[in-house]
C-alpha cells in the first residue's frame, strides 16, 4: 500500500541508514518502553531495576526482565520491517538489544544500547563476555551463564546498557561516522529526540542527508525534526520502498509476519 504523497527513496539516496527503537521490534510482543503503554509505565518495578546504581542487587530483576526479552525475540524472529531492512543492505543504529536486526540478515549494526543475547562480567575492568541463551528466571543459569566471571571471578550481568551507565564508544562512533555518510536518514519506530540518539538526524542533516520519521503515532514536534514523517506502520512501508527499489512487483514471500 501506497499512502498518497508518501516519500520515498529516490535515486539519489544511494547511501541510506536507518536509526531503529523498540517501536520496530514490538509487533514480536516486545512492546515499547516509554508512554502510557510501555514497559515503565506498567512494570515500574522494572524500570526500578535499570539503574546502574542499584547493582549488583538488582541482577536477579535484569536476568528476569532482559532474558525473557531475548527468548521473545529469538522465538518470533525478526518482522518485515527488520527483513526489508537487510535487503536493502542498509546500515543500521539501533537502540534495541533484541538481535533482530542480525536475526533478519543485517551486516552493519551498532547496538548503542548493548544486547540482552549476550553476558558481560559485573567489574568493567574485564572485558569477558559470553553468549547466552534465552530463558525464563533470574538467575544467570537459568539463561546459560556462570554466576561467576570465568576471568575474574565477578558476579555476571546480561550486557545492555542501563540508565546512568555510558553508551559503548565504539558503537557510538559506529553510529556518528554512518550519520556522517547517508545520504537518507530514517528513524523507525523511535521517538528521536532522546539523547545521545537525538544528536544522529541533526548530524545526519548537516551532511546533506534527507532525513525521515517512520512511526504510527509520532511525536510532537516530530515535524520540525525531519524532512518528512510518515505516520505509518514500518512494516508495510520499508517492504514497499524495498520493492520500489528493487523493483519487483506484488508481495514477497518474506514479507508477511508469522
Amino acid at each position: 500500500m501506497t499512502g498518497p504523497g508518501r516519500f520515498s527513496p529516490g535515486p539519489e539516496h544511494r547511501e541510506i541508514v536507518f536509526l531503529t527503537g523498540s517501536g520496530l521490534s514490538a509487533r514480536t510482543g516486545l512492546g515499547t518502553f516509554r508512554g502510557p503503554d510501555g514497559l515503565w509505565a506498567l512494570e515500574p518495578e522494572t524500570e526500578q531495576a535499570m539503574h546502574a546504581d542499584l547493582l549488583p542487587g538488582s541482577l536477579p530483576q535484569l536476568w528476569r526482565v532482559w532474558g525473557r526479552m531475548a527468548r521473545i525475540a529469538g522465538e518470533h524472529g525478526p518482522t518485515p520491517g527488520h527483513r526489508a531492512i537487510a535487503r536493502l543492505d542498509a546500515p543500521v543504529i539501533t537502540q534495541n538489544i533484541d538481535g533482530l536486526h542480525q536475526a533478519a540478515g543485517s551486516e552493519v549494526v551498532a547496538e548503542l544500547h548493548g544486547s540482552a543475547l549476550f553476558a558481560v562480567c559485573l567489574d568493567g575492568r574485564c572485558t569477558w563476555r559470553g553468549t547466552l541463551t534465552p530463558g525464563d528466571g533470574s538467575r544467570s543459569e537459568d539463561h546459560a551463564v556462570p554466576a561467576d566471571c570465568p576471568a575474574c571471578g565477578a558476579p555476571t550481568r546480561p550486557d545492555v546498557v542501563l540508565f546512568d551507565e555510558e553508551l559503548p564508544r565504539d558503537a557510538l562512533d559506529l553510529a556518528l561516522r554512518l550519520a556522517e555518510r547517508a545520504e537518507l536518514f530514517v528513524a523507525v519506530g523511535t521517538s528521536g529526540v532522546v539523547f545521545p540518539a537525538a544528536q544522529l538526524a541533526p548530524v545526519a542533516a548537516a551532511h546533506g542527508a534527507t532525513t525521515v520519521l517512520i512511526d504510527v503515532a509520532p511525536p510532537p514536534g516530530a515535524r520540525a525534526l525531519f524532512d518528512h514523517v510518515i505516520a505509518e506502520d514500518a512494516h508495510e512501508v520499508l517492504p514497499d520502498w524495498e520493492r520500489r527499489i528493487h523493483r519487483v512487483g506484488g508481495t514477497s514471500f518474506l514479507d508477511p509476519f508469522v
